[in-house]
Formats: C-alpha cells, structure tokens, sequence
C-alpha cells in the first residue's frame, strides 16, 4: 500500500482496500498499528470475552499484516495465511463451544430459577401450614387452660363438699354418742326405782 494512500480497515460504507505492490515501510506499519488501536477503542471492542468487533478488526489486521508479507515473501505469507485459517477454524469451534456453554448455563440458571419458584412455593405452602397448626395449638391450649380450671375448680368444689360432709358425719356420730348415752342412762335410771304397776290380779275370783 503506498505511503500516500491512508490505510483504512473496517467495513463502514465509505471505506475501501486499496492494495498495492509497493513493499510497506516502517511509517506504513506505524500507520496500521494507529489506525487498529484507534478502531478498536471507537467501535467499543472489548478487551476480554468474544467479542465480534474486536474479532473484525484483528481478522483485519491479520489480512493486512498477511498481505504486506506476501508482497516481500509469497511463500512466507501462504504459511502465515494458513496460520491465519488455522486460528480462524479454533475461533470458530471456540465460538460454538462458548455459545453451547452458554446456552446450557441459561437453560440451567432458567431451571433452576423454576425450581426456586416451586421451593418457594412449597416454602410458603408449608409455612402457611405451619401457621394454621400453631393456631390451631393456641386454640387447644386456651381449651386445656378451661378445662383445667374447669377441673380444679371442681375438685376444689367437691372438696369443700367433702369438708362439709365430713363434718356433718362427725356431728351426726357425736349426736348419735350422746343420744345412746342418754338413753343408757335413762333406762339405767328406770331399771334402778321401784314402779308401781298396779294390785295383784285374783285369776280365780275373777274366773268365778
């Protein structure tokens, strides 16, 4: 490419590749290595990862550096274009792997992502239940709370009948005591004075 002409890469619309036979000098390498940097920093390429437009712009570079070669040695840029397709072909598998990888990585995140909705509904499922179980417990432990006052109120009830039986018993048995012993001593009393019954009956007066 002759030092007169501006070296242009990329593929914008306007732009063409002017080739030349004129062996390039060290301003025309110079010139593409400005013009690559430059390229590189306004079309966005990124520095790491697959990027397209990084990919264009080193594609074509090769071809250029490829092109100069071939202008001082044929033979030497033939085995450097071979080169070239060697790199572009693992490019090419690398690509497919890296889109393979990717695809598997977003059908597993998607699978997962489904699975974390449906834990997370199972999660919410059962802490529902586990809240209804908890009232459900707080309802039966106010009911055992009222039976067991219900309970101890009526144990204490039939203890307090209890004490009122027992003391109605002791006073009945007491009454009972005094009552035998009164009637003891009465007919101990009646036993020991004479009593008077009555005369004599005359069976044979009375029979005649």
């Amino acid at each position: 490419m002759s030092r007169n002409t501006q070296l242009i890469l990329g593929r914008q619309d306007d732009d063409i590749f002017i080739p030349s036979t004129i062996p390039s000098t060290n301003d025309d390498v110079n010139q593409l290595e400005e013009r690559f940097t430059k390229l590189l920093y306004n079309e966005n390429a990124l520095e790491t990862g697959l990027c397209p437009t990084r990919r264009r712009i080193y594609d074509d570079l090769f071809s250029e550096l490829i092109r100069i070669t071939k202008v001082h040695c044929l033979e030497r840029g033939v085995l450097l274009e071979r080169v070239k397709n060697e790199h572009t072909q693992w490019m090419n598998t690398y690509e497919e792997l890296y889109s393979s990888s990717m695809g598997y990585g977003m059908r597993q995140y998607l699978y997962r992502m489904e699975e974390e909705k449906k834990l997370e509904s199972n999660i919410n499922v059962l802490e529902n239940e586990c809240q209804k179980l908890r009232d459900e417990l707080e309802n039966e432990s106010v009911k055992f709370q009222d039976l067991s006052e219900q309970v101890n109120q009526k144990r204490l009830n039939e203890t307090k009948e209890q004490r009122v039986l027992r003391s109605n018993a002791r006073f009945l048995k007491s009454t009972k005591a005094k009552t035998r012993l009164n009637l003891e001593n009465t007919l101990n009393q009646l036993l020991a004075s004479p009593i008077f019954l009555g005369e004599p009956i005359d069976y044979q007066k009375k029979t005649t």
